[in-house]
């Protein structure tokens, strides 16, 4: 199946999902504000284009574009690689809690360990992400994110498969 079949297909699955951008429209609230930190422009522009009917989306290809992005910006969500060409993700996230960016942070990776995530979990991420992510599994978690008070690990819900 084709990437841009298989997203018009998650895409078709939202219909809850939907109701939530219906919501700030009618209420006038404004799109909460979520980063997308990833160099490959794959899956930054897969996330882009499921994430962007819901949330005002910012990109940023490095970790130093995304410091300098949240000095810029107020910012609700972060979703991460690990793998970024000047820095890690991890670091990226150890920077970000240490300059006080209490921000909301999904860490995502192509080659995941253990090791790895226990440090974003320690640095307090929401969800740690094995590419090739999930969608549906992404929207979930980014709007459960979003209404949480703080920043505490979530955990995903089952999600259906599309036919």
């Amino acid at each position: 199946m084709h990437l841009v079949d298989f997203l018009r297909c998650r895409y078709a699955e939202l219909s809850d999902q939907r109701m939530c951008a219906e919501h700030v429209m009618e209420t006038g609230a404004s799109r909460p504000n979520v980063l997308i930190v990833e160099d490959q422009e794959g899956p930054r522009a897969a996330l882009c284009m499921i994430l962007g009917s819901f949330y005002r989306i910012y990109e940023a290809e490095t970790a130093s574009a995304a410091l300098k992005m949240l000095g810029e910006c107020s910012m609700d969500l972060v979703i991460m690689d690990v793998g970024l060409p000047d820095y890690s993700g991890l670091e990226l996230l150890r920077r970000m809690r240490m300059q006080g960016y209490n921000v909301k942070v999904i860490v995502m990776s192509g080659g995941g360990s253990v090791e790895s995530a226990e440090e974003a979990m320690r640095l307090e991420a929401l969800a740690y992400l094995l590419k090739p992510f999930n969608f549906l599994e992404v929207l979930g978690i980014v709007a459960n994110g979003m209404k949480l008070d703080v920043v505490a690990p979530i955990l995903p819900a089952p999600i259906g498969t599309c036919s």
